[in-house]
């Protein structure tokens, strides 16, 4: 599969209420295919500032990751400059720099503004391809190949085409479109692919043409040849903190999911053998282990209520990878001990 590029959009709160606040809270949104050595740093100029960077997600729909930065700077904020950039050893940094500052004072309601520039705007349409998750492909007995196309001004004139380096048939599902508060586009498409076709190899292409492109864009993936490193996952399962369990409204379970390789995987909650849905839970993209080593490893978190985990429920964290022996799945499963 071929690498792909990061979008970094930045994240900035603006109300008639903030032009009197001594801080202002910024953020920066990064998406796409995310290298392990992705870092987000601030440049807030004189100013003090106390930044947070969350974990990396994994959007297994879209097969994108995602990171959120968020900083809060103090001081003469709507004077200053503030700058979000996103570097990994991959290429060049990308950079979005907010600038504030106030209404005229005295005439009419205050009121601010927050906007923000790049080395590189407008980015311009971009596509990316995703793999079908090894839930999909072993499990589900179902994988599909995603295509998004993300920064459409308008669909006018936009085409979408998938084939096959075979020449065989393919049959893709309709476009899916959304609409953006910034006023752009994204377009999704997916193909159904079969298993054994997927698993030897096949190359597959999405092709998007549009009025606003210099040239078409070309897309390819396939599956990575055999590795004789594969390397299935280790599995632990972590009950609630003690200190969480007999005061908290809600407990937390993890599953360290690590030594893996590839990198592909899907990480499923279920509660007595019932999928849980998958906006109830966390799952971080995949980190290199540390060493020379090629693996990696993943967490991924759910909260339930203390009153569901007080009920004895079974909680199951489920493995898919290609490594696995037999189903491919791997299970871990807890629940509450009694007296506990």
């Amino acid at each position: 599969a071929s690498s792909q590029g990061l979008s970094v959009f930045p994240l900035a709160s603006c109300c008639k209420d903030n032009i009197a606040s001594t801080s202002v809270t910024l953020g920066c949104l990064v998406t796409g295919y995310l290298p392990m050595s992705t870092t987000v740093t601030w440049d807030t100029g004189s100013l003090n500032k106390n930044v947070t960077t969350f974990p990396t997600t994994f959007h297994e729909t879209y097969g994108l990751h995602s990171i959120v930065s968020q900083v809060t700077a103090s001081g003469e904020w709507a004077k200053q400059r503030f700058t979000c950039s996103v570097a990994h050893a991959e290429s060049t940094a990308i950079n979005k720099t907010f600038s504030g500052k106030y209404g005229p004072p005295g005439q009419g309601t205050p009121s601010c503004s927050l906007s923000h520039t790049a080395e590189s705007d407008p980015r311009g349409v971009s596509s990316y391809l995703s793999p079908p998750s090894p839930l999909d492909l072993y499990v589900h007995k179902a994988p599909k190949i995603t295509c998004l196309v993300v920064d459409l001004a308008t669909m006018e004139g936009m085409n979408l085409t998938w084939y096959r380096e075979s020449k065989e048939p393919v049959n893709p599902g309709p476009l899916n479109k959304k609409d953006h508060f910034n006023g752009t586009i994204t377009v999704t498409s997916t193909l159904p692919v079969n298993t054994n076709d997927w698993i030897e190899g096949e190359t597959y292409y999405c092709r998007v043409t549009h009025p606003h492109l210099p040239k078409d864009i070309v897309r390819s993936i396939a599956k990575a040849p055999g590795e004789p490193r594969r390397a299935p996952p280790d599995v632990y399962l972590f009950l609630p903190p003690e200190e969480e369990q007999g005061t908290k409204d809600r407990v937390t379970l993890t599953c360290l999911i690590q030594n893996f390789f590839p990198a592909d995987i899907s990480v499923q909650w279920l509660r007595n053998d019932s999928p849980i849905q998958t906006d109830q839970y966390t799952t971080t993209g995949p980190h290199k282990v540390s060493g020379s080593r090629p693996a990696f490893f993943i967490f991924s978190r759910l909260e339930v209520s203390r009153v569901d985990w007080e009920q004895k429920n079974k909680f199951t964290c489920q493995v898919v990878h290609e490594a696995l022996s037999g189903s491919r799945i791997l299970q871990k499963w807890v629940s509450k001990t009694p007296g506990k």
